[in-house]
């Protein structure tokens, strides 16, 4: 119930002075750029090619009532804070970016966040087909500062349904139906849903993080 109170105050709280904010849209997009970036660079064939890898995978396989197989893939990017020691080989982690790939039935998701070193989401992406009553997938964006909310679109697939899997439909055209600093009801349900996950992820990671062997 907490959750929802604030979030329903997050969407009622528009941006006033974007100069006056930590992050801005700017800033956000150059961010998510570098982590990608980054991302490209890991290489199993290291150290002949690119940057070690480092994150955690999670693969989950299941038969659900109704919808049957389930399967959900969930990559977690890290990176490194300061140690209290300056000697220390082992500095804590933070989570900085998250990719989560699922279905239910024929229904497929894929949804990306992305975190600053305080555990705060800066931004969230979603390809869905969970908005409204048309069964079409969306792309929703939000841009976060803090818990303010910076900015909101929502593009709608154009032309017909093909395919469902994600990288068809990555390819696809989108047409942007909305945009704004609120978010309107119609992509409200989908949105808590998303902003939900993302501190999902982070109790998520800092489980897995606490529990591995450094």
């Amino acid at each position: 119930m907490r959750k929802k109170i604030a979030f329903t105050l997050l969407l009622c709280v528009a941006s006033t002075w974007v100069a006056f904010a930590q992050n801005t849209i700017e800033s956000i997009r150059k961010e998510y750029q570098n982590v990608h970036e980054w991302i490209a660079q890991m290489d199993d064939r290291f150290p002949s090619e690119g940057i070690p890898p480092e994150y955690f995978d999670l693969n989950v396989v299941q038969n659900l009532p109704a919808t049957g197989p389930h399967h959900e893939h969930i990559r977690m990017y890290y990176g490194e804070l300061e140690s209290e020691e300056e000697s220390d080989p082992y500095p804590p982690h933070y989570l900085c970016f998250a990719t989560a790939k699922y279905n239910f039935a024929a229904r497929e998701f894929y949804e990306e966040y992305l975190y600053d070193d305080k555990g705060q989401v800066m931004f969230i992406y979603a390809l869905t087909p969970d908005v409204g009553d048309e069964m079409v997938p969306y792309e929703l964006r939000m841009w976060f500062d803090g818990e303010q909310l910076l900015r909101f679109t929502a593009k709608k697939m154009e032309g017909e349904l093909n395919s469902v899997d994600i990288a068809s439909l990555r390819k696809a055209t989108f047409q942007e139906e909305y945009s704004g600093k609120t978010i309107a009801e119609k992509y409200q349900q989908e949105a808590y849903r998303c902003w939900d996950r993302a501190y999902r992820f982070l109790t998520m990671f800092k489980g897995i993080d606490e529990n591995t062997y450094l």
